[in-house]
């Protein structure tokens, strides 16, 4: 007969005495900043109303500063929207709580593209992707009170000619409409990194866009918190799936014993735990666990869509340091490549099922993505 796991079987009535004591857990405060904004063409003085997240082109619509510029012709006035600079600005106050905690992060979701992050008049931060998130410790710089921040957007394409006119080539960019945006045949669209469409596309609009597209946060913590979870699907058949649960815990200091379990949600069944040492910086710790008979995620169509709801759990002396809920649909998928009568084979295979898909190619619903829904 199998021995129980004892470690297993500790993490398992760990974890469930935390959860269902009301969770009196230390897990990270957070703050959210997209109300309060104002905004500004860097070179002149009216402040407007803003939406975070949003960009300066909506920014512009709702101040009844510009017309809509998918009407007509009207994208061709909107071409001096890029040349500009813009600064976006909030105020905002802390609890006493959040300001008591150790560590304070200021995060953004998401920055398009160039733009540099003052808080209280320093500069704390630059930024130049538009596809990453962005998270900086503001603890230092923060005040009793009200606290002013401040981001500068720099234009796209004053930042991005100077590399184009350095280079002594040129690289392709056929659907960058340069010559629409009034720049001839500085095709910039290549240096930046930031959605390409904006610059164009074969039946898309010209409409370089700069401003906070995605939410914006502040989170307070003690000890070590949950940077990451990432759950690995190794091997995924009816009957098992193989799953690996990919964490990085971000620690400020050398702690001794810190455990980490992931817990089905629905059954409260735990499914993996382990007590690990942590260093100061971050952590990287791997939680393998098999479900028996999964329930398997289907394209439309073709079954159900079930999530699973995964919940990692950090605890650091008898108390919940951070927990992160992961939502993932069990399932394989594969590219089959096959030689055949004809050659070779190209079709997706979902959990064991070939799936007939035609192809598909479309730029992102509007230029303007905090509007899609």
């Amino acid at each position: 007969m199998k021995k129980p796991n004892l470690n297993m079987k500790r993490a398992s009535l760990l974890t469930s005495s935390l959860l269902c004591s009301a969770l009196l857990i230390a897990v990270p405060l957070r703050k959210e900043l997209n109300e309060g904004w104002q905004f500004k063409q860097a070179r002149l003085s009216n402040w407007y109303p803003a939406t975070v997240p949003g960009v300066v082109h909506t920014d512009l619509i709702n101040n009844k500063i510009i017309e809509d510029p998918f009407f007509r012709l009207n994208e061709r006035g909107m071409q001096w929207i890029d040349k500009e600079d813009w600064i976006y600005q909030t105020s905002f106050q802390l609890t006493p709580e959040i300001m008591e905690r150790q560590n304070i992060d200021l995060v953004f979701k998401g920055l398009d593209t160039y733009a540099d992050v003052y808080l209280n008049e320093k500069k704390i931060l630059e930024t130049n992707n538009m596809f990453r998130e962005w998270k900086t410790d503001i603890k230092a710089e923060l005040k009793p009170g009200e606290n002013i921040l401040k981001i500068y957007f720099h234009s796209p394409i004053k930042v991005d000619i100077p590399k184009w006119d350095a280079l002594p080539y040129h690289y392709e960019a056929s659907n960058d409409q340069s010559e629409n945006g009034g720049i001839f045949d500085k095709k910039v669209s290549v240096f930046a990194r930031k959605a390409g469409y904006h610059y164009g596309w074969d039946w898309g609009p010209r409409l370089v866009t700069s401003g906070i597209w995605r939410p914006v946060y502040i989170e307070a913590w003690n000890d070590a918190r949950l940077s990451d979870v990432f759950i690995r699907q190794q091997e995924v058949s009816k009957s098992r799936a193989s799953i690996v649960g990919e964490i990085e815990v971000q620690s400020d200091k050398e702690i001794d014993e810190a455990t980490l379990t992931v817990t089905d949600a629905a059954s409260g069944r735990v499914m993996a735990g382990k007590t690990v040492s942590l260093h100061k910086g971050n952590n990287k710790i791997s939680l393998p666990f098999i479900i028996r008979n999964p329930r398997l995620w289907w394209s439309n169509g073709l079954g159900e869509q079930h999530l699973y709801d995964f919940r990692t759990a950090l605890t650091i002396n008898n108390e919940t340091s951070d927990i992160q809920s992961t939502k993932v649909g069990i399932r394989s998928l594969k590219i089959i490549n096959r030689p055949d009568k004809d050659g070779k084979t190209f079709y997706v295979e979902l959990n064991g099922v070939p799936v007939f898909a035609k192809g598909a190619n479309y730029i992102p619903q509007d230029n303007f993505l905090p509007r899609v829904t």
